[in-house]
């Protein structure tokens, strides 16, 4: 029996911008909260008393000296989220509610070392800040397999799930 057909290079069904940003947009508010519930008790204020003077009730804080720690862990576990999820799945909460998904150019999985070049180049797609993500878009119109620069890094590409 001849073996059955094989997906190649020229035949993914590559996605663009338009449902690869939906997916994106999904993935920030979800890594947002999670981050969150790490990073929180370090940015809260730190409770320094209370008191009654005058009729009025006084409470006494102080910023938090971890609040920058706090920051980093945030940073991480956004990392961590785009990483393990890519690395694990080859796809991110966002990407399957967006049914697509990040293969190889030769549309085999992905490595965890794969994920974490797209996670951390994530950042040069936000330049420049003032229209978020603007350079990773044009990327993507301007390549034929509509890639942007952590994808031509790490040599994947978004497909249809």
């Amino acid at each position: 029996m001849p073996p059955g057909p094989q997906t190649t290079p020229a035949a993914l069904p590559y996605r663009s911008v338009g449902v690869r940003f939906v997916a994106l947009l999904i993935d920030a508010i979800v890594a947002a909260i999670i981050a969150s519930v790490f990073s929180s008790p370090l940015q809260t204020p730190m409770f320094n008393g209370a008191n009654f003077t005058n009729g009025t009730f006084h409470i006494s804080t102080t910023p938090n000296p971890l609040a920058g720690v706090g920051s980093v862990i945030s940073a991480l576990v956004v990392l961590f989220y785009f990483t393990f999820l890519l690395g694990a799945y080859g796809q991110t909460l966002g990407m399957v509610a967006m049914k697509i998904k990040v293969v190889k150019e030769d549309g085999s999985k992905i490595s965890y070392v794969d994920a974490l070049a797209r996670s951390l180049l994530l950042i040069i797609d936000a330049i420049p800040f003032v229209i978020p993500f603007l350079l990773g878009a044009i990327l993507i119109w301007a390549s034929d397999k509509r890639q942007r620069i952590g994808d031509h890094v790490a040599r994947t590409v978004v497909i249809t799930a």
